[in-house]
């Protein structure tokens, strides 16, 4: 169990994030943990014998008590740009076709600051991606909400988008243990789901139970988090999602892709066309993330590990 727990809490370290029991639980790395009751029982044990440490309801690594207040300086950093990100998702639930709107990457994991953007992750109906894109980009832009080269902090990044029948990620995974991509999609914050996407990916994602086999719970979004259709936005979308299907919404989705497309060739192409999982095009994925750090962040994560498994001793005979 020492070496589950040490690997989980060394990725969480990187971003400076201690974890409180039930996270452990959780996330305990490539392990299924006992009954509840036994793995506390067995992580205060490590803690008993300073293998970890704790303090405030915490869990981290030897020497990373600091980590605490980090994590705790985030609480009303999150709180602020959840706010933020209700605030835009609310003026894109119109937008037809979109299906779902999660928040995610740091807001929704770890390692948020105050001069971070708010990536989003945006479902869309098959075969209608590039009208959604083109919809929700204009009007967060015309409220300006929307991150661009000069506004970054508190602006929502439109970076990745996909279609309902391209939820299994795994065809993204870089090579090795996407510790990143994992963990990732477990902590997705459902904020615009009427049709319950969240357990769509997650039951097309179930090769990340191999990692971290005891995240069996849907992640429970605040109330005030939630956002919903009003009865305005629902009349609207409904009327261009019958109006633009058949042949005529093929050809509004052509158009709409002919629009986006040059200027994405001018700015994704080369990274594109080096291969990789960062920069994705294509009719059922959008994904704009030329500064990938997932290799980054494993090359890290497994650093730590190594460092760990040299510091610490091996069990003795009975233990």
């Amino acid at each position: 169990m020492s070496n589950s727990v040490l690997k989980t809490l060394a990725y969480f370290d990187i971003f400076n994030t201690p974890l409180t029991k039930e996270e452990i639980f959780r996330w305990n790395w490539e392990e299924t943990a006992p009954d509840y009751l036994s793995f506390i029982k067995n992580l205060d044990s490590l803690a008993d014998k300073k293998i970890i440490e704790s303090k405030d309801g915490y869990y981290f690594l030897p020497g990373r008590e600091d980590s605490v207040y980090l994590r705790q300086k985030t609480v009303p950093i999150i709180d602020k740009k959840m706010r933020t990100a209700v605030k835009g998702i609310k003026k894109i639930r119109w937008v037809p076709f979109i299906e779902a709107v999660f928040v995610c990457n740091t807001v929704a994991g770890a390692g948020v600051k105050p001069d971070s953007d708010i990536d989003v992750f945006i479902i869309s109906q098959k075969g209608r991606l590039w009208i959604s894109r083109l919809l929700a980009t204009l009007t967060l832009g015309i409220f300006r909400l929307r991150r661009n080269k000069t506004k970054i902090a508190d602006r929502i990044c439109l970076s990745f988008y996909a279609t309902d029948d391209a939820l299994d990620l795994s065809k993204i995974k870089i090579e090795g243990e996407d510790i990143y991509l994992i963990f990732w999609l477990d902590n997705l914050i459902p904020v615009y789901d009427p049709k319950n996407i969240q357990a769509k990916i997650k039951q097309a994602n179930l090769w990340i139970k191999k990692y971290i086999p005891n995240s069996n719970t849907d992640y429970e979004t605040l109330d005030r988090w939630k956002v919903k259709d009003s009865g305005f936005s629902k009349y609207v979308k409904l009327f261009f999602e019958k109006s633009w299907t058949g042949k005529y919404g093929d050809l509004v989705e052509a158009q709409a892709k002919g629009i986006q497309i040059t200027k994405m060739k001018l700015n994704f192409d080369s990274a594109q066309n080096k291969g990789g999982t960062g920069v994705v095009i294509s009719d059922s994925m959008l994904k704009f993330h030329e500064n990938d750090r997932r290799n980054l962040y494993k090359e890290k994560w497994e650093t730590k590990c190594t460092k760990i498994n040299s510091l610490t001793p091996p069990p003795t005979r009975g233990s």
